[in-house]
């Protein structure tokens, strides 16, 4: 936290859990230990293959309309630059 500014409220929150994570894992660290454990276990166990394809899918799909927009945007700048450029 900056000492010059007041933390704002989700810095405080998250600094507080933080804290009581840190005191979970000081007072019965074989627990913390198994449960990191399991926790990586079935993080390794989930099927990484079908989240990327179903992320490329969905970026796939997203892709051409943004870029028509994108695109539509840009001419739209282009034009109001020519005529604020013809006006005196």
């Amino acid at each position: 936290m900056n000492p010059q500014t007041p933390p704002h409220a989700a810095e405080l929150s998250i600094h507080q859990t933080l804290k009581r994570v840190e005191d979970c894992v000081r007072r019965d660290p074989t627990k913390a230990v198994v449960v990191a454990l399991g926790t990586g276990l079935v993080l390794n166990l989930l099927p990484s293959r079908v989240l990327a394809r179903a992320t490329a899918s969905i970026a796939t799909r997203l892709l051409p309309p943004v870029l028509l927009g994108l695109g539509v945007l840009k001419a739209f700048e282009i034009c109001c630059e020519k005529d604020a450029a013809r006006k005196p």
